[in-house]
């Protein structure tokens, strides 16, 4: 029998209602606190139940409920140290009776009751602002819509919950999804350290798992440094950089992820540091590393006293890059794909406008569980088209090490990568039509995107 066909489960929360009797003791008032810490780890302890409840038969005293584990009339439970004590102040036990509703459970108990004996209870939930996503096997599906509402009943910040229906078959790396419970409503805010991002989860990619890299990432960066993020996304990378105080060229190829970057830039007051733009990765990569020459500043101004200052900067021209630009830092954060567009590096500079340092480029990509940092190393060479440890005549050879930074774990044999590395200036000023040898699947190759295992097309946004 296929997984949908089976019988749905009815959610029934009258059927939770029980009661739990319990050991108390009668105590004092004044020395339930103190009674607390002593038999700590024995009290009651759960979610919505108080431990110290009154006593019906005097107001000078109250009942401090032991936990379900202390079951037995001695207290046999206990640690003998602490039935002495019992003992010594002459406090009595006795027996209280808890009234249980299906709101005093939580959401694990709830589950592991709804569904078949030996299913695997979903145990945690991406949050994107009132919006929980859900990934459930394929075995669960029958169930997804009293999962999804016991879960919105056990989490009151959560007005809906989604569930990912296959896997990322578009472009701009969104995935299908259905809602299983609460609201039709996408559209949502999230708040990462010192920023706020909107977004409509429906449309544009986002990964609430991934903060600490965001953050990691730019507090490496130094205000006053510029930034160009090649698929930048809704912002999670470019909006706290600029907040740093660096300037920061945002680009991404999705038109929904651009609309809510530009929307982010002015939601967190940071148009002055940050622009927007819409282009193909590889081209922006190309436009960024070969800015107009110094000479065309008057050109230049008039094209920026154009547009709107109130408003974030939306651009595909070469013109929104000052004459003798130059950047500091390039990220790439498309996993699945990111490093079959650093062959863009290859050719793209010039000696006679390029004045200081080359960049820093952090690249994202996933890797196997044994795949070695050298066999990580190879294949970023293979893409580039080049080198680390090459050095053109005349030039000194890159300062950076390449340096490989764990991210998280994605699946069980799947790991994301942070590589970065200076630049190589064999390939920055190499002869640029230069292709990579390494091998390219007709749709960009390389492995699968987020955490899903296939991808139809290799997207361009963040």
């Amino acid at each position: 029998m296929a997984a949908d066909s089976q019988p749905p489960v009815q959610l029934d929360r009258d059927a939770f209602k029980q009661v739990l009797r319990l050991r108390a003791l009668r105590l004092p008032k004044q020395h339930c606190q103190q009674y607390m810490k002593i038999l700590k780890g024995f009290t009651l302890d759960r979610p919505r139940l108080r431990c110290i409840v009154p006593d019906g038969k005097s107001s000078d005293s109250r009942l401090l409920l032991l936990s379900e584990s202390v079951a037995s009339p001695g207290l046999s439970e206990l640690r003998e140290d602490l039935r002495s004590r019992i003992q010594q102040d002459k406090v009595e036990v006795t027996t209280y009776e808890q009234p249980m509703d299906y709101g005093c459970w939580p959401a694990d108990y709830v589950l592991k009751r709804l569904l078949p004996e030996g299913s695997e209870v979903p145990s945690s939930f991406e949050t994107i602002g009132h919006i929980a996503h859900l990934n459930l096997r394929d075995e669960l599906l029958p169930y997804k819509h009293v999962i999804g509402q016991v879960i919105l009943d056990k989490n009151p910040n959560l007005r809906t919950v989604i569930n990912k229906v296959g896997t990322i078959e578009n472009e701009y790396r969104v995935f299908q999804m259905e809602v299983v419970a609460g609201d039709d409503d996408l559209e949502t805010e999230v708040k990462q350290h010192t920023a706020r991002f909107r977004l409509n989860f429906s449309q544009v990619y986002w990964n609430s798992r991934l903060e600490r890299e965001h953050k990691r990432l730019v507090d490496s960066f130094r205000p006053g440094q510029t930034v160009i993020d090649v698929m930048a996304g809704i912002g999670p990378f470019a909006v706290p950089a600029g907040q740093r105080g660096c300037q920061v060229y945002a680009n991404d190829l999705n038109p929904r992820s651009h609309h809510y970057l530009q929307e982010n830039i002015k939601l967190n007051k940071v148009a002055k540091n940050v622009q927007a733009f819409q282009m193909d990765g590889r081209e922006f990569i190309r436009l960024a590393c070969n800015a107009p020459a110094v000479g065309s500043q008057a050109e230049h101004a008039a094209a920026r006293d154009a547009s709107n200052a109130s408003e974030p900067c939306s651009t595909s021209c070469q013109s929104a890059f000052p004459p003798g630009f130059r950047f500091d830092h390039a990220i790439m954060n498309l996993p699945a794909s990111a490093v079959e567009f650093l062959d863009a590096f290859n050719g793209a500079f010039q000696h006679e406008r390029w004045k200081g340092p080359l960049p820093m480029v952090h690249c994202y990509t996933f890797a196997k569980a044994d795949e070695t940092n050298a066999g990580v190393q190879s294949r970023v060479e293979a893409f580039l088209g080049g080198s680390f440890e090459a050095s053109e005549p005349g030039v000194q050879p890159s300062q950076s090490t390449f340096s490989i930074h764990m991210v998280r774990d994605v699946a069980p044999n799947k790991r994301m990568l942070c590589v970065s590395f200076r630049l190589p200036a064999t390939v920055a000023y190499g002869s640029g039509g230069l292709r990579p040898t390494a091998d390219r699947a007709p749709n960009g190759g390389g492995s699968a995107n987020g955490d899903d295992e296939n991808i139809a097309k290799r997207p361009r946004t963040e």
